[in-house]
Parts: structure tokens; sequence; C-alpha cells
């Protein structure tokens, strides 16, 4: 695997007559992405991966000082699971001009960043168009590659891709699960004995809600007893449950007839901030 630290240096490298898969990531590697890398060279002839803790995309200061960083065996875990390019860049090198500028600036993704994620993090997703843009831009791959965890931000950055007429086709990998059935996330790795057997709840909710909704339950009363099941608990503080639909991310309605049905969530965990869902297979979508 080579690793490159600037964009011209990358591109000079990279092949132009190869299909390329593009992970990108911002370290603290786990099972998950390497689902994402395994999956991109399945189909492809390259991968590339970033690693970039993108400033412009926290809202919390704390988060993005305190978010792992693990280059050195991120980077061996890269190797061993076929990605061929490592693009590890500054700052300065992704935002030559400064953060200020954006190729996704003045973009309106309407309810798509309206709710959930869009509404307790006020500028989140402008921060994650803006860096993807620019990475889409640097690596021009044929296909990136995103994990289903990130629900929101994948409708965010294909509403980008549309709009902004990049040529990249976009494949969504299932999410992967510890054995109690947590979602897999760097930020796992800060919660310590207690907080990480308390987050196991968190998926045994959204099963429960899902079940419901295939049994036919109203939805707030289903969003109102998951709150209220993972509130049972001391260590965990939801900031919100949300049944919707998966293509518009609008609530949905009892009886709509959806093609993707979704339940998400986000919850605190000691220091930590969780998020999740499930997609539920309905037979009238």
């Amino acid at each position: 695997m080579r690793t490159y630290k600037t964009a011209k240096a990358l591109q000079k490298a990279l092949p132009k007559d190869k299909t390329i898969a593009y992970v990108p990531t911002m370290g603290a590697l786990h099972a998950g992405h390497m689902a994402l890398v395994e999956a991109a060279a399945q189909s492809h002839d390259v991968v590339v991966a970033s690693i970039f803790v993108n400033p412009t995309q926290f809202n919390d200061e704390t988060d993005l000082d305190t978010y792992p960083r693990t280059p050195k065996s991120d980077a061996a875990l890269l190797k061993k699971h076929g990605c061929k390019y490592l693009y590890l860049p500054g700052v300065n090198d992704i935002y030559p001009n400064g953060t200020e500028h954006s190729a996704a600036e003045g973009i309106d993704f309407g309810p798509l960043t309206a709710t959930m994620e869009g509404a307790n993090r006020p500028g989140h997703f402008d921060g994650v168009a803006q860096v993807v843009s620019r990475l889409l831009e640097i690596v021009q791959p044929t296909t990136l590659v995103l994990g289903q965890k990130d629900y929101q931000q994948v409708a965010v950055i294909r509403a980008m891709v549309q709009r902004l007429d990049i040529p990249v086709s976009i494949l969504v990998v299932p999410t992967v699960r510890a054995k109690d059935g947590l979602a897999l996330s760097s930020r796992n790795k800060r919660l310590n004995k207690k907080e990480r057997v308390a987050a196991g709840t968190i998926n045994v909710q959204l099963a429960a809600v899902a079940a419901g909704l295939r049994a036919g339950w109203p939805v707030d009363v289903l969003e109102q007893l998951a709150l209220s099941g993972l509130g049972q608990n001391d260590l965990l503080d939801p900031e919100y449950v949300q049944i919707f639909d998966g293509d518009t991310l609008l609530p949905y309605l009892d009886g709509d007839n959806v093609r993707e049905l979704v339940v998400a969530t986000a919850v605190q965990c000691g220091p930590v901030r969780l998020i999740d869902n499930r997609i539920v297979n309905q037979s009238n979508s």
C-alpha cells in the first residue's frame, strides 16, 4: 500500500484506466471500515482510502479534540484488507484556500437535514458536504463507498452528488455490529466497561421498534416506548428515536406507502454520542 500526504502526489499516482473505489474515513478504524474496503475491492480494480478528521463537521470542540487517532494501526489494517492507496492529508491540503470555501456551499438539502442529526448538530452536514465534495474532487473515483450506520449522511451525500453533478456511483454497505448488536464505531473506544454494556441496549430497542412496525403498531407509540426503554438506563440519555421514510427522511405516518422504512436514534452514553439505525422491510413498501 502506498501512502500520500498531498492531493497532488495522490492524483499523480492514481491509475487513469482502472475502476477506483474510494473509502473516506476519519481513522480509528475497525471491522466496520474493513467491510467497506472489502466490498470496494470485490468489484473495483483499485481501492483508495483516506484518513482525515475533518474539523468543519464538528460542532463540539471537545468531540474534535478527543476523537481517537491511530494512524499506524489504521494503515496496517487497510493494507491487510486490500487497500492500495492511502491518502493522509493535513487540513491545509484539503482546504488550501481556507475552510470558508466549499463547493457545496448554498445547497439547500431541505428535509434531509431538518431533523435528527441536522437538528441536533447545527452545521454538521454543511461540513460533511464540504469535505466530501473536496475529497471527490481530489480522488475522482468510480465509486464512493459509505456505511449504512450514517444513514442520514448517506442521504445528504447522495443529494450533494446529484446537485453538483459529480460523476460517481455510491455503494452503501450494511452496518457491522458487535456480538451484542452495538454498531461498530470509532467512538466506542472511549466507552468504559459499564458504558459499553449499557450501549448494547440501543440495538435491542431498535430491533423492538422494527418488530413493532412489522406487527402494525402505531409510530408514535413505538417511538415513545423506545425513548422510555433507553432512558431507563442511567448511563443512557437518548436524544431522539425517529421512524422515517428512507427516501425523503420525513417522519413516517402510519399506513404510508414507502420504499424503505427506517428507525434511527442518537444516544449519549457517558462521554460518547452514539448513532444507529435499522431498515425495516414493510409489506407495503
